[in-house]
């Protein structure tokens, strides 16, 4: 990857599902080190664009680049040994399984067990409660705690970039305040992350740039600022 290129970077992607195409030339960047989020209504492609990142729709056309490489048509379970992760809305675990287990799982690429535990007891140092419950089963976490665990197994393969999708949703507002303050701290620890948010005001003042979609394209993009301060932006999509 040349200096100052994006680490990840869409141009004019267009993906669906089946006949149906979704994504009609999105276009965005992310640089090293940056917050950024993606809002709009539903039915926007906030989600399908993720998942078009990680090949798991049918990509048609465009071109999407993970440090200087292409990733159209790379198989999704290689995607995150190139340091790519992902972590799908609805607090995905394995609810009968320990965290501890839970979090092994996310080390499956790795086989030298000496960076298994380094990045478990980094996962820790980020989420101490998780720590603590090591040796529950993680069905028997709150909402909050499972989506940390969720974030956690991601982040056992120590990757450069996490995608979140939705991971304030059905939290209570103070268990939306504890995963949005680690996802500050993920983002002061060097990790690079793209978030999808239906809690767009909340996405946006944490965020470095946020991009607007609508149907399936491009609307606005900017700061986490500008676009908060901007009144279209507030209109639409902000309650005002």
């Amino acid at each position: 990857m040349s200096a100052g290129a994006p680490l990840l970077e869409l141009r004019d992607v267009r993906a669906g599902y089946g006949t149906l195409e979704v994504l009609h030339g999105v276009s965005l960047h992310v640089a090293a080190g940056e917050i950024v989020c993606v809002i709009g209504p539903n039915g926007a492609g906030k989600s399908t664009t993720f998942k078009a990142i990680m090949n798991l729709v049918d990509v048609r056309g465009g071109e999407i680049r993970f440090a200087g490489q292409s990733l159209v048509g790379v198989r999704p379970n290689l995607i995150p040994a190139r340091g790519l992760v992902y972590v799908p809305q609805g607090r995905v675990v394995f609810a009968t399984m320990t965290v501890r287990e839970n979090l092994e799982m996310g080390a499956y690429l790795e086989r030298d067990r000496r960076r298994v535990a380094a990045a478990m007891e980094h996962v820790f140092a980020l989420f101490p409660v998780l720590a603590a419950r090591q040796r529950q089963p993680a069905g028997s976490l709150s909402g909050g705690e499972q989506q940390m665990l969720a974030m956690g197994r991601a982040l056992m393969l120590r990757p450069r970039l996490m995608l979140l999708d939705e991971p304030s949703l059905g939290l209570s507002p103070r268990l939306v305040d504890e995963v949005f303050d680690r996802i500050v701290a993920l983002a002061r620890a060097g990790l690079t992350l793209v978030l999808v948010e239906q809690n767009a005001a909340r996405a946006l003042a944490i965020a470095d740039r946020g991009y607007v979609l609508e149907l399936g394209r491009n609307r606005v993009e900017g700061s986490g600022r500008a676009l908060l301060e901007d009144p279209e932006v507030r209109r639409l999509y902000l309650g005002g």
